[in-house]
C-alpha cells in the first residue's frame, strides 16, 4: 500500500500511535533511513550464503515504507 494513502496512515498510526508530533516523525524518519541500506543487506545476504546459511527475507523495504510514511503524515 502506498505509505501516504489513507491505509497507510492507519497502519502507521498502529506502529507510532497517532498523537507523535510532527518533528518527532521527521526525526524519527531520518534515524530509520540512516540505518536503511540495501547494500548493507545484500552485503549480510551474500556473507550467509558463503558460509552455508539459508537466506532470510529481506527487511529493508518495510524500513523504507515505513519512512516513507513518517515523512507522507509528517
Amino acid at each position: 500500500m502506498d505509505p501516504g494513502s489513507p491505509e497507510g496512515g492507519v497502519v502507521l498510526d498502529r506502529i507510532v500511535g497517532p498523537a507523535l508530533p510532527a518533528a518527532e516523525r521527521a526525526r524519527l524518519a531520518d534515524d530509520v533511513e540512516t540505518f536503511t541500506d540495501r547494500r548493507v543487506e545484500r552485503y549480510w545476504q551474500l556473507i550467509g550464503v558463503l558460509n552455508g546459511r539459508p537466506p532470510f527475507p529481506p527487511s529493508v523495504p518495510a524500513f523504507e515504507w515505513f519512512a516513507a510514511a513518517l515523512r507522507a503524515r509528517g
